[in-house]
């Protein structure tokens, strides 16, 4: 009998916890575990938890208050079924959606991860918009294309593999506050074989300002840092990836352009919150990151119409103004359909 144990990593998840736990008991597919790693919450989570009865809960407390890094990496150092998969407390399963997995294992016993379509949905649980379509069957390489052509929604929920092969690659990479991390722990698994996914969306991913995949500007210097991480490890996987390789040296470049812009862009929108220019220093920073990885482009980081006008809007007196419209452009990314 094919069995699941699901980890939901916690700190102060209060109250898209309680939706997120009641859609895993919720699974038609019952042969599941639920561990439930809670990172000292201080809101309702841990005491509603406990009110629990559902014997497949396991409820995991830490005595320290852990990074986000530190919580998930628990993960490993737990006794697992032989399939697994990840959930971030925001984030629901619909009912169907293990039932949809088991039956892709049985039709592709060999493959290394597993995967349903899914959608994105805001703080209210309304629909944002369906996820970036995955071909049925996909390598590395394919990943990697799709990735570098921003044709991938990518979040740690949704992806079952072996609990073996995640215990054996050292699990979820540590990197800065996991960014990146969850494409270098599919890469990684990937090595060798493939992922197989049902068209069908299984599961939803919450955005909410809250949440890791929100655009809060501040974070840019952690985005800088996991980015660095991530392409770090991809140079070393491409050493042994012929065809990784290629797509690498072909989209890699334009893939990290647009994202130390990206970067630039939160850190010019972090000054204008506490109504100050940005130093030279940080571009400077910025830009030196990107011609170590990607020289060819480098000079390209500040040609783009969108940095143009938040430049602009920063070295002005009404740069206080950009708070407001960056707030806007959050609420018209995140609205529902």
């Amino acid at each position: 009998m094919t069995k699941f144990s699901i980890f939901l990593p916690v700190r102060n998840g209060w109250p898209y916890v309680q939706e997120c736990v009641e859609s895993i008991l919720r699974q038609t597919y019952p042969h599941l575990e639920l561990n439930i790693l809670d990172n000292q919450s201080t809101d309702n989570t841990v005491p509603w938890l406990q009110t629990l009865t559902d014997p497949r809960i396991r409820l995991w407390t830490s005595p320290l208050s852990l990074s986000i890094v530190d919580s998930w990496s628990r993960v490993t150092g737990l006794w697992k079924h032989e399939y697994m998969t990840l959930i971030g407390h925001d984030d629901t399963f619909d009912p169907g959606y293990l039932a949809a997995i088991k039956s892709l294992i049985d039709q592709q016993p060999d493959a290394a991860l597993y995967c349903t379509g899914s959608r994105l949905i805001n703080s209210e649980g309304r629909t944002i918009r369906s996820c970036h379509a995955v071909p049925a069957r996909e390598t590395a390489s394919e990943y990697l294309t799709a990735r570098f052509s921003f044709r991938r929604d990518i979040f740690g929920t949704g992806y079952v593999m072996r609990s073996a092969d995640y215990d054996r690659v050292g699990g979820i990479p540590g990197f800065e506050k996991l960014f990146f991390a969850d494409d270098a722990l599919w890469l990684s698994l990937l090595i060798g074989s493939y992922m197989v996914t049902d068209p069908e969306e299984h599961f939803s991913v919450r955005i909410h300002p809250k949440s890791e995949s929100a655009s809060v500007a501040s974070t840019w210097p952690s985005i800088l840092r996991g980015l660095s991480q991530f392409t770090e490890f991809l140079q070393r996987y491409v050493k042994n990836d012929a065809e990784a390789r290629v797509v690498m040296d072909e989209l890699g470049p334009d893939f990290l352009l647009s994202y130390h812009r990206n970067v630039y862009i939160y850190a010019l929108v972090e000054a204008s919150q506490t109504g100050k220019k940005i130093t030279p220093d940080i571009l400077e920073g910025i830009a030196t990151s990107l011609r170590l990885f990607a020289p060819s482009v480098a000079s390209y980081i500040r040609k783009s119409f969108k940095v143009f006008i938040v430049e602009v809007l920063n070295a002005l007196p009404i740069r206080k103004l950009v708070p407001f419209l960056w707030d806007f452009y959050y609420k018209l990314k995140t609205r529902a359909k």
